[in-house]
């Protein structure tokens, strides 16, 4: 009997310890629970935001152009930038078609590609490369559409690009004629020689057109152009507030951001289509840049 009621005892103590572990781990669950959830949540809503609601749709980011030296015929000149497209395997050739639509709505005079158009890691097809000459075919500038290489691009550039009406620059000096005036384009590569590029004349507004925006400071001191347009850099592809740019490039480590002002130069940085390294941007959707000259501020209503 006294045998039978110890091991009753030892039952209930056992059941008791076993009911304590029990709420013990429930209570070591919850606190988990509540640690990794909001974890998960974070990064879920992160990865979201970052992969894809900021790739959605192209924001036009239009800029006014001011100098004394834009002539008065062709004050209220469009020049539309568009850079780095990056083609890859997660690319749709239906966003190029909105991306064309999108330039065409600008009205542009001058449409001008700064580099890297398919991604280095991808082989693009005949197909891509066929339905991709089309929709740049139909971009429709009233003066000229330019390319310039960027460091990714390969041989289908030059394919793409001469069958869609864009004469390609390489470190050349272009000019433009408008009735009696002039604009002088330099057309810079990362094999930038400053004995290739001649005719350049002071007196011209001159616009220098490159892909790596840390080349800048070389054109400057070569040329002083009065506006620079370069891509690569994505504008850091992710912006945090206050802290800025997060991702920097080589050839874009002094220069990231949207628009410097260095000396009398004006150099303004296209955010671009596509992503480099990883398929993420936050408050950095992907733009193409809308400039008007204008040969003074009174011309702004016009």
């Amino acid at each position: 009997m006294l045998e039978s009621r110890s091991k009753k005892n030892e039952e209930i103590a056992n059941e008791i310890e076993n009911e304590e572990r029990r709420e013990k781990n429930k209570k070591i669950f919850k606190i988990l629970f509540w640690i990794f959830m909001p974890l998960f949540v974070f990064f879920s809503v992160s990865y979201i935001l970052l992969r894809f609601i900021g790739n959605i749709g192209i924001v036009i980011r239009e800029y006014p152009v001011y100098d004394d030296l834009i002539d008065s015929n062709y004050s209220g000149l469009k020049i539309v930038q568009f850079s780095d497209i990056h083609f890859n395997k997660n690319s749709k050739l239906d966003n190029i078609k909105k991306l064309v639509s999108t330039i065409n709505k600008t009205n542009p005079d001058i449409v001008i590609f700064t580099g890297d158009l398919v991604d280095k890691d991808y082989a693009i097809n005949e197909e891509e490369k066929t339905i991709m000459m089309s929709y740049f075919l139909d971009i429709n500038a009233k003066i000229a559409k330019y390319a310039i290489m960027g460091d990714e691009d390969k041989e289908e550039f030059n394919e793409i690009f001469n069958n869609s009406g864009f004469k390609i620059l390489n470190n050349t000096l272009e000019k433009i004629y408008i009735d009696s005036s002039i604009i002088d384009i330099i057309a810079v590569d990362d094999k930038y020689s400053v004995e290739s590029i001649n005719g350049h004349t002071d007196s011209n507004y001159t616009i220098a057109i490159m892909h790596k925006p840390d080349t800048a400071d070389l054109v400057i001191s070569d040329f002083n152009p009065n506006l620079i347009l370069a891509g690569h850099s994505h504008n850091g592809q992710i912006i945090l507030p206050l802290i800025g740019p997060l991702m920097k490039k080589d050839g874009a480590t002094k220069y990231v951001s949207s628009y410097y002002e260095i000396n009398d130069t004006k150099l303004y940085i296209s955010g671009g289509i596509g992503n480099s390294s990883y398929e993420f941007r936050l408050f950095n959707h992907p733009s193409i840049n809308l400039f008007r000259l204008r040969n003074s501020k009174i011309d702004i209503n016009s």
